[in-house]
């Protein structure tokens, strides 16, 4: 699992920070389901490529409105432990890097570019 602490330049060693995203793709039907375990975000898309670059999208948008907010809890949400256990189970995809903004504002000074592992698997649909 990722470790979390904040991307302010303030930031304490309590506050949030993601150091890899763990993504877990399942097909569902004629859509693929793509979930940010570190985040707990869920979305779909018409493949695997769909599918991840509306989750990349939700992240990049998810960890910006923590900062804004100044709510590093809301990075602290992980997915249930039968997710990450799936994780395990699944089959591994080459891993690809997604690129943050630090801090992440509408318009800073100075831009400084971070890109995190994605940690990228996927799996069939478990029966109910």
């Amino acid at each position: 699992m990722a470790t979390l602490a904040s991307p302010a330049p303030t930031a304490t060693a309590t506050e949030p920070i993601l150091t890899a995203l763990h993504y877990l793709f399942t097909p569902s039907g004629d859509r693929t389901v793509a979930h940010c375990l570190d985040l707990d975000l869920v979305t779909s898309g018409k493949d695997i490529d769909d599918a991840e670059a509306s989750l990349n999208a939700l992240v990049l948008y998810q960890v910006r409105s923590c900062y804004v907010a100044g709510n590093f809890a809301e990075l602290k949400f992980k997915a249930p432990s039968r997710y990450w256990q799936a994780l395990g189970n699944a089959r591994q995809l080459p891993n690809a890097h997604l690129e943050f903004e630090v801090p992440p504002v509408v318009l800073p000074v100075e831009r400084a570019r971070v890109s995190l592992p994605v940690l990228r698997a996927t799996r069939e649909l478990a029966a109910a």
